[in-house]
């Protein structure tokens, strides 16, 4: 009974993100145009590929999901509507079953974080760069967050969005083995 619930709040609330996406599709799409331009102006300049389909690619997915996360996570909330502060772990998991939601939501979150970031950025594609990085962002959130009071400021959506992080940086490891021995 609880899991249908919990299913059905995270599928509700996956229902915004979803209403941003195509917006940042086309900032996706508008960039990989971009780089396309540059990368055929560069070829014609200088004979050699400045970047490649696939980083292009996923650099417009990267775009496509920042806006798409920064809409959901930031700018769609009024300034001042919400304010709590809470640094103790594990608390939004001992409330509700929406608490529970919650916390599943902000692994999910970051999951495309952990995974586009090592494809684009190769120093990245290190363990000891991907985490940190996927922490200092979500830091970098919360406390923008706090600041503008657009969020509430919680330990446990940095704890969740670095588990995000490297579920998605061990999702692109397995990609780039699988891709290895093909």
């Amino acid at each position: 009974m609880i899991n249908q619930i919990l299913l059905r709040f995270i599928a509700e609330d996956m229902k915004e993100p979803l209403l941003y996406l195509p917006a940042g599709l086309m900032y996706g799409s508008m960039l990989i145009a971009c780089l396309a331009a540059l990368d055929g102006v560069w070829y014609l300049l200088k004979k050699r590929v400045l970047i490649s389909p696939f980083k292009m690619i996923c650099l417009g997915l990267i775009a496509a999901y920042m806006y798409t996360l920064l809409q959901q996570t930031y700018f769609s909330r009024p300034p001042g509507s919400r304010h709590s502060v809470s640094l103790i772990l594990g608390e939004t998991w001992q409330g509700s079953t929406r608490g529970k939601a919650y916390v599943i939501e902000n692994v999910f979150m970051m999951i495309p974080f952990g995974f586009l970031l090592p494809a684009v950025l190769k120093p990245a594609e290190s363990v000891f760069s991907c985490i940190p990085l996927g922490f200092l962002f979500s830091v970098c959130l919360e406390y923008a967050q706090f600041l503008s009071q657009r969020g509430h400021l919680q330990a446990d959506d940095v704890v969740m969005n670095v588990m995000g992080t490297t579920l998605g940086y061990v999702l692109f490891c397995i990609v780039k083995f699988l891709g290895r021995n093909r």
